[in-house]
Parts: structure tokens; sequence; C-alpha cells
């Protein structure tokens, strides 16, 4: 930004040179006339470049955890940046657990993540607040081996998951919860990403994991299967939310609402548009053109109603996950959760949001 109106100026400094040469030479019975024309051009020059200024593009970075099927979805609000006045640069990580730190320093303005990790580290005392949720849905399964019938059938088996806190850890704890077992009766295994961690079943190294439910058509195709399918057995379990710093809410609250007003107007444009959504999900992620899995995570998400435009906040859900992680000891105590979200930077975001 700050480079750009010194090219303005240059170019529009020179042209009004030019123009009181030009002008001068004309108007040679007015001697008042060129220093007129002169402060006139300047007054102009001011204001031009206080335009450019007032409508140069804000940076904002928001984080996303490794662009797959979905990614049509998440990275449609990119798009919608310049028509309120931002830059939106997407930046991926590998795991739900990495943003959390990128965000506490300032590398991150906001990040969108499973609300666990979030909760977590504010339990230890990081100044974040929750602003609202894209992906409240819980679009999320375990898959197993064609041998894992059942739950117990996990006992004494390896289930990759991202590390502890991560979503795949705190949801298929949760499900070893259901079940009736303990942690101990299964073998966590760190592996990466959900892609890594799919992968990783496929091959035989592992015998479940919990990941993106867009997995579905190709976990069908190697013999493996949904175990375990959160929007039918675990729908409290709330997929995505939106994350920022107090520090960011405190300093740059007017590009954090237009930010917002991006999300939800891109999102909306996103679930209506079917097919430049799964070409946008192929671009980001890399998915040739046989990968069904942007078809089939639009489809799910729109016909459950998982993504929601106006980014409204489950309270209940985030109250539910916070419990759950109290039960796990990744968390100190239990808290009511509503000392953790800013809802104010939405509410003013949607009076900005038009077609």
């Amino acid at each position: 930004m700050s480079s750009q109106p010194h090219r303005h100026n240059t170019v529009i400094a020179s042209g009004a040179s030019q123009s009181r040469s030009r002008r001068t030479s004309t108007w040679p019975l007015d001697r008042d006339a060129p220093l007129a024309m002169t402060r006139l051009l300047w007054v102009l020059i001011v204001a031009m470049i206080a335009v450019s200024q007032a409508h140069a593009a804000d940076t904002f970075k928001f984080g996303e955890v490794e662009a797959k099927g979905d990614a049509g979805i998440l990275f449609m609000p990119a798009k919608f940046g310049p028509k309120y006045g931002l830059d939106i640069q997407m930046v991926e990580f590998a795991s739900s657990n990495t943003p959390v730190k990128a965000l506490i320093s300032g590398d991150l303005d906001a990040f969108t993540t499973t609300p666990s990790v979030p909760l977590a580290a504010m339990g230890r005392g990081a100044k974040l607040k929750f602003i609202g949720c894209n992906w409240p849905g819980a679009t999320y399964s375990l898959y197993a081996a064609a041998d894992i019938k059942t739950v117990a059938d996990l006992k004494g088996k390896s289930i990759a998951v991202s590390g502890p806190g991560s979503m795949p850890y705190v949801f298929t704890r949760l499900i070893i919860e259901q079940a009736g077992m303990q942690p101990d009766d299964v073998k966590f295994a760190n592996s990466g990403g959900g892609a890594d961690r799919f992968r990783a079943l496929a091959a035989g190294i592992v015998k479940a994991t919990a990941t993106s439910t867009e997995f579905a058509p190709e976990a069908e195709k190697r013999g493996l299967h949904v175990l375990v399918d959160a929007n039918r057995d675990m729908p409290n379990f709330a997929r995505n939310c939106i994350v920022t710093t107090d520090k960011v809410i405190a300093t740059k609250r007017d590009a954090l609402v237009r930010f917002i007003a991006a999300v939800s107007d891109g999102t909306a444009y996103a679930l209506a548009h079917r097919d430049e959504t799964s070409k946008l999900a192929r671009e980001a992620a890399k998915l040739d053109a046989a990968d069904t899995s942007p078809e089939f995570i639009f489809d799910e998400a729109t016909t459950q109603h998982n993504v929601d435009p106006s980014l409204a906040i489950p309270v209940a859900k985030l109250q539910w996950i916070e419990d759950a992680l109290a039960r796990q000891d990744a968390i100190d105590e239990r808290v009511d959760v509503a000392k953790y979200i800013d809802d104010a930077p939405r509410q003013e975001a949607l009076k900005l949001v038009h077609p």
C-alpha cells in the first residue's frame, strides 16, 4: 500500500507539468491563470492520491487446514475480498494445531478450524475469540479397514490422528468414549493431514482414521468403509469456526468486519454455484478431473445444510465440545464458552453484505 501512492504521484505530477505548460501558452492575457491552474491541479493530485489510498486493498491473512475437496467452499470468500476492499491471502497448514501459533504470533489475522483446537488454547489463556462459524455441520467420519466392523474391534489397533487436541484426535476420543472404551484401549498414530491419514489407512499402516466425509467415494473404491458418521452419530461435533485474536479485533476491526462480510458473501455464492465451486476446489487442492470429492462434499454440505453463510455461532455446540475437552483433560476446567465469543463484528459485517 505504501508504494502505490508514490507511483500514482509520479505519473499524475508528470501529467500536471505537461498540462500546465500547454495551458499557460494558451492564456497569455491572464497572468494569474498559470498559478490558479497549478493550485487546482495539485488539489486534484492530493484528492486522487487520497482516493487511491482509501480504496487500496488491505491485506488480510486467512488460515485454512489443507485444501481438499471442500476447498471450493472454503476458498471462495477470497475472491470476494476486492468487493470489500481486501486482499484475502489464503494460508494453508498441514494440521489444525499450527495455525493457533501463527495467529497468536501475528502471522495470521484469522483462521478456520475445528473448535476444539482454539478452545484448548483459550483454556490455557490464549487471547482468542470465535467470530463466526462457516461450517457448523458435522461432515466428518471415522473410516476403518474392512475387517473392523465395530468400534470395539479397534481395541489394540492403531488409529491415525494429527496429534493431541486436533480434530481427528478429539473426534476419535469421543467415539472411543461413546463405545465405553478407554483411550489406552487403542493406539493413536500422528499421521499428518487428512489426505495423509487416509493414505495411511488405505496402505494398511493403521486400521482407522477420522477425516472429512469427502473421502467416502474413495474409501468405497479401496474396500474401506465409514464406521462412524458424525452427522448421524455425533451431530454436536461442529466442523469449522473462524477465530481471531483480541488484538486484531481491537486494532484491525474495520478490516475484520469487511473480511467477515466477504466470507459470508463468498460462502453464499459458493453454495449457489456447484460447478464453479467444484472447479475452484480442484484448482486449490490440485485434484485431477477424475476426483469426485468436490462434488460429493458440495452435495452433502448443501443437502444437510452443514455450511452457514450467516456464520452464526452455535454456542450449544461449542459448549458441548468444551465439556468434552474437560472430560478428556485437554483443558484444566470447564468454562462458559460465552467468554470466548465476540459476535459484534459479525453483526456489523452482515449489514455490509449486498448482492
